[in-house]
């Protein structure tokens, strides 16, 4: 995309450019204002110009995935704004020129691909007089290609933004604020090597080497969708890949210090750039963005009931017993005279009264059936079983629909006050389950729902009338159906599956995607037998033809197996296990399983977690005994460690058997509210032994946005590319994709390599998930449906 060598060509263009545009600008102008100018990403992701950043930062929750095009770099990277003053951005880089590896066996025409993380943190938000500074580090976990540090400042006038800042490593290579780069051997003393085998974090050489100055600005048209950008860099492009290991030593040459760029916004979901960069070099990107903050769906539930709760009425001939009237004395099974009307026998009136107990009337009146049918429709409990008792009405289901529970047992206490007369009635009992497991239990005052529900005072809510409390076993007489056959306790399910990796040297995107069935059939409320069958659509993992590192320290392979699995046999038994669950107290629960726990690992298995109600911590433990799978059986298991793989001509060993467990901590800090730290500390499947650390946030829709990483005892030689396991993923609740609310979510790993230290074996269940309404996390209302 080489154009020109003059910048006054440039100029020209964008003369041109703007001439062009203006019968636009002057007709949608408005004389006395712009439209708001709002943060752009840069080439490398993350708000700023085009190669340099600003100090600038996106509102909380935006999320941008872009790509930028060259001749030398196209770039991929998504970033998002964690929080009002912490921006972070991952990037993957493909060097046009230059390839993985120089053995076209193994990698064939891969590009090079460079992997970055860079991180940004505002330090002083703007005011009147200040600009928005903030401090950032690019490319603070990769192989060093684009790693450099920075300091901004950003200022707006009108609807113009300016910036200056100091640029060191990658963004200050031109070093004009330090001596020539001559007398500091062209790398101004900054040690560019990097640690293992690359993905280690090199913070030695933070801010050292070369520093340049470097600034922009930033212009709002007053054509709302346009906008332009000027930039000066700090970088003199001589130390990049292309330069010191291409064969043209004079591959990136710099003709102008400055950039020109113009924007294109699609209305809040898209930017279309083009740049002029370095006097002789066309960029061209588009970036897609969202704000998980504001993400909303309208929904189609059905409407809840209205509250019309059913009047007194006089007592039906259900039930009678003869009782001398001189043997009658107060009691809650003989309905008073202020309760109802009672019937009384004329040949026995001067000395006997019909009594019944007053739930009889309620069982024998009301189609229980009907009521748990419309629990399950309206207020989302499933399966729910319903107990009378004298006083109170106890409903036992699986809440799967409102992630707001309040709306939930708004829902569930009209359907059974319409149901009961108030007179009688109490309280309502909700025990909420999940795989037959009690949770949670809310108790809900029916006179005071009544209130509520009526509307008798201002802003009244459900919360005003309940209270979530450790459950206890249900009262009362079970008064929905018992009768279920067996296919009553069968479940089916059937679902899309995705697993994808990205970056690796035999193609930069791996994946598989194919189709799970799952059922499962309870023998009772603890104990069940599962299992899922997966089968392959789609994938390119024939192109996975892992290295073994060339220290000779060949690990036992893990996940680096995943050809054999997926590609070589597109039909799998991924789970077939037998799972009893139940709890030990009012606070620890646990499960022992045994089977075919995932596609890869076989064995047997037992977790405990200690959870107390609305607690901000929960602590727990498993341990495994596992064993892995024969890729060429759908049931058997490796008996010899030593294997040898036809398509690479290579030895390799597998795991026969290993102990493998982790102890785990959560943590749901009220001073960082809406963020989860996970910390496990154990054994992995190729027997290191590590800490995994899982940091995740959760913005007002739901949405979910976590990173992770494993450090072993593993060096870096050992581990290979990567020096150790890290991840990203993102979680989605579906019902910001459907108009019917559901507690269901999608979850989107992105793995940067697949490799075999600090990998965790596969389990069906986490306790943690499943106790979630003790102290929700994925369940957790969204900010809006909360209000």
């Amino acid at each position: 995309m080489k154009k020109s060598s003059h910048t006054i060509h440039t100029l020209g263009r964008l003369s041109a450019l703007s001439l062009a545009l203006l019968p636009l600008l002057q007709v949608t102008a408005d004389e006395f204002s712009y439209p708001t100018l709002l943060a752009s990403q840069s080439d490398f992701g993350g708000v700023g110009l085009m190669q340099m950043p600003t100090g600038r930062m996106a509102p909380e929750g935006e999320f941008n995935f872009a790509t930028s095009y060259n001749d030398d770099y196209q770039h991929f990277t998504a970033s998002v704004q964690l929080f009002p003053w912490f921006e972070t951005t991952v990037r993957y880089t493909q060097v046009q020129d230059l390839l993985y590896s120089n053995d076209p066996s193994f990698s064939g025409n891969s590009k090079l691909t460079d992997k970055g993380i860079d991180f940004k943190v505002r330090l002083l938000e703007e005011t009147n007089w200040l600009p928005e500074t903030s401090i950032g580090v690019r490319d603070f976990g990769g192989t060093g290609l684009f790693d450099g540090e920075f300091i901004a400042a950003t200022k707006r006038v009108g609807p113009l933004d300016f910036t200056l800042g100091i640029g060191w490593g990658y963004i200050g290579n031109s070093g004009n604020l330090t001596s020539d780069k001559k007398d500091l051997n062209y790398n101004c003393d900054r040690d560019t090597s990097y640690g293992g085998k690359g993905g280690t974090v090199d913070y030695q050489r933070w801010f050292k080497g070369c520093a340049a100055l470097f600034g922009g600005v930033e212009y709002q048209t007053p054509w709302e969708p346009l906008r332009v950008k000027i930039e000066y860099d700090g970088n003199d492009y001589q130390s990049d890949y292309p330069v010191v290991r291409g064969r043209d030593r004079n591959a990136m040459p710099q003709d102008s210090k400055f950039n020109y760029g113009l924007l294109y916004r699609f209305g809040d979901w898209g930017d279309l750039h083009l740049s002029y960069e370095r006097g002789n070099t066309w960029t061209l990107g588009f970036s897609l963005q969202t704000n998980f903050n504001t993400l909303t769906q309208i929904k189609r539930d059905p409407a809840a009931a209205k509250y019309k709760p059913i009047p007194a009425a006089p007592l039906t001939h259900v039930q009678t017993a003869n009782i001398p009237l001189d043997s009658v004395s107060p009691s809650e099974n003989i309905i008073a005279a202020a309760d109802t009307t009672l019937h009384i026998k004329e040949e026995i009136a001067d000395t006997h009264l019909i009594v019944q107990p007053k739930e009889a009337m309620l069982k024998t009146t009301i189609d229980w059936n009907k009521v748990a049918q419309d629990l399950q429709t309206i207020s989302g409990y499933i399966n729910a079983k319903i107990y009378l008792d004298s006083d109170s009405i106890t409903v036992v289901g699986e809440q799967t629909k409102y992630r707001d529970r309040n709306e939930a047992h708004q829902r569930a206490a009209t359907i059974l006050a319409n149901n009961s007369d108030l007179t009688q009635i109490k309280e309502y009992r909700l025990i909420e389950t999940h795989y037959s497991q009690p949770i949670t239990e809310t108790r809900i005052d029916a006179e005071k729902f009544a209130q509520v529900a009526s509307f008798g005072y201002l802003n009244a809510k459900v919360t005003d009338a309940s209270q979530v409390a450790v459950p206890r076993l249900p009262q009362g007489e079970l008064v929905t159906r018992t009768d279920k056959d067996w296919l009553d306790k069968l479940g089916f399910d059937v679902a899309p599956t995705m697993v994808q990796s990205f970056g690796g040297s035999e193609g930069f995107y791996m994946f598989n995607i194919g189709v799970t069935g799952s059922a499962n059939y309870k023998f009772t409320d603890n104990f069940e037998f599962g299992g899922s069958l997966y089968l392959n659509l789609y994938d390119n993992y024939d192109k996975f033809l892992y290295d073994v590192p060339p220290d000779g320290t060949d690990l036992k392979r893990v996940r680096t197996l995943i050809r054999q699995y997926v590609h070589d046999n597109p039909l799998r038994v991924n789970n077939l296990q037998l799972t009893w669950m139940d709890n030990l107290s009012d606070n620890i629960s646990y499960q022992a399983y045994g089977g075919y726990l995932e596609m890869m690992y076989g064995g047997v298995g037992t977790e405990f977690l200690y959870r107390p109600l609305n607690s901000q911590w929960a602590f727990g433990f498993d341990i495994n005994y596992a064993k892995q799978r024969d890729p060429d059986s759908m049931f058997g298991f490796f008996s010899d460690e030593n294997q040898f793989d036809p398509l690479t001509n290579r030895a390799y060993r597998v795991q026969t058997g290993v102990v493998t467990g982790h102890a785990t901590a959560y943590y749901q800090p009220e001073w960082f509210p809406n963020t989860l730290l996970r910390v496990s500390a154990g054994q992995y499947l190729t027997e290191d032994k590590g800490v995994t650390v899982d940091f995740s946030k959760q913005f007002d829709s739901g949405v979910i946005v976590g990173a992770f990483a494993t450090k072993t005892n593993l060096s870096a030689e050992e581990y290979g590319e990567g020096s150790f396991t890290k991840g990203f993923y993102i979680s989605i609740p579906f019902d910001l994709m459907t108009i019917k609310s559901t507690q269901s979510r999608a979850f989107l790993s992105w793995m940067p390599l697949t490799r075999d230290g600090g990998q965790m074996l596969g389990r069906k269940y986490n306790l943690f998930d499943v106790t979630d309404a003790r102290a929700p996390w994925y369940t957790k209302p969204s900010v809006e449906s909360a209000k």
